[in-house]
């Protein structure tokens, strides 16, 4: 059974944004998913995020969907833990520094973007031309890094929500 996990954004939780309805949609498509919480609220910790993740046990069956910096999250995870996944979807996703603080410590050091690559089956990266936190610049940069696809969309609002065909569509 195919398996997703969807890593949420930074100073959020499951019950804001968009998370709960794609689990329902996906729940009904016939995967199982989870939606974990990720503890430190504005000030953020990788590890304790890494650790959330692992206790998930993604294997090469299993699907990741980051918003914001649930990619640096991920790319973190995949980078340390060298466990192979079938898909990564980046939903205003970056992975280097914007500048703030509190989310520093996701994307202090270099990723080891060779060895990442080699654990993604496929990456699909999803960006908005006026997002106020992510540049197309940065979204570009992802795809560049990970050798992934890019769809870029019209919005300004970080993907607070949003068209959610624009993740189920790849999800194959």
């Amino acid at each position: 059974m195919k398996r997703v996990i969807i890593i949420h954004a930074w100073d959020s939780s499951p019950e804001q944004h968009w998370y709960r309805e794609e689990e329902a949609i996906l729940q009904k498509l016939g995967f199982e998913v989870s939606v974990p919480v990720l503890p430190g609220g504005n000030w953020p910790k990788l590890d304790e995020w890494l650790s959330v993740i692992e206790s998930l046990k993604p294997d090469k069956n299993t699907i990741l969907i980051g918003h914001s910096l649930g990619v640096p999250a991920i790319f973190r995870y995949l980078d340390e833990s060298g466990q192979k996944v079938d898909k990564v979807i980046s939903v205003a996703g970056f992975v280097r520094d914007l500048g703030i603080e509190e989310t520093r410590n996701f994307v202090d050091k270099l990723f080891d973007w060779g060895k990442i690559r080699s654990l993604i089956g496929k990456t699909v990266v999803i960006a908005q031309k006026e997002d106020p936190y992510i540049s197309v610049e940065v979204a570009v940069e992802v795809a560049d890094k990970t050798g992934g696809t890019w769809i870029l969309v019209d919005g300004n609002n970080h993907f607070d929500t949003m068209d959610l065909d624009l993740i189920n569509a790849r999800l194959v």
